[in-house]
């Protein structure tokens, strides 16, 4: 997957926007149990801001249950892992003089969440990115497996593929809604 892509990715788990806060919870508490696998506030909050985590539950729920489904289906995600375990290209954390508007947005979010989480935003960025990483590992996975390889350089391919990558996720949902537990909303 070539770095655009995956910066492109990235980014999306960044910038979408929301409403609800979580810096009520306890971090140890359940936001959601997928097949017997919890989600915790704490894991949310690592990933996103406190204001906006709770937006970002049902995504979590999918990245689950589509971890949980490439482990039941035996496929392998190591060669969507970079090399080096710790985060790749994107676990190095922008200067802080960097120019570049996406750096300065990726370095304001890492200061941000690594303050309230009471680690140095090098260290948060390095954590952070094996995490992302690692949920778009099993997500590309998944989705390759079921639709096959997505062709970035065709806008018509491209829209097919997100069209048959939304409708296998939410199918996903639907079938395992039995076995997912929702706790906030």
């Amino acid at each position: 997957m070539s770095k655009v892509v995956r910066f492109s990715i990235l980014m999306l788990f960044i910038f979408m926007a929301g409403c609800s806060s979580i810096s009520k919870y306890d971090d140890n508490e359940a936001a959601a149990i997928v097949k017997g696998q919890e989600i915790t506030i704490g894991e949310l909050r690592f990933l996103y801001p406190d204001d906006t985590a709770l937006d970002y539950l049902d995504w979590a729920i999918r990245v689950e249950l589509v971890k949980q489904k490439v482990e039941e289906m035996g496929l392998d995600i190591s060669d969507k892992l970079s090399e080096e375990r710790d985060g790749g290209w994107f676990g190095e954390l922008p200067p802080a003089n960097t120019k570049d508007e996406g750096g300065k947005q990726i370095r304001k979010f890492a200061e941000s969440q690594a303050q309230k989480l009471d680690m140095k935003p090098e260290e948060f960025q390095r954590e952070y990115a094996k995490k992302i990483e690692e949920q778009n590992a099993y997500m590309v996975t998944y989705l390759e497996n079921k639709v096959g390889l997505a062709e970035f350089d065709d806008e018509k391919g491209m829209e097919k593929f997100n069209k048959e990558s939304d409708y296998l996720l939410e199918e996903l949902v639907e079938e395992h809604e039995d076995e997912i537990e929702v706790f906030m909303e």
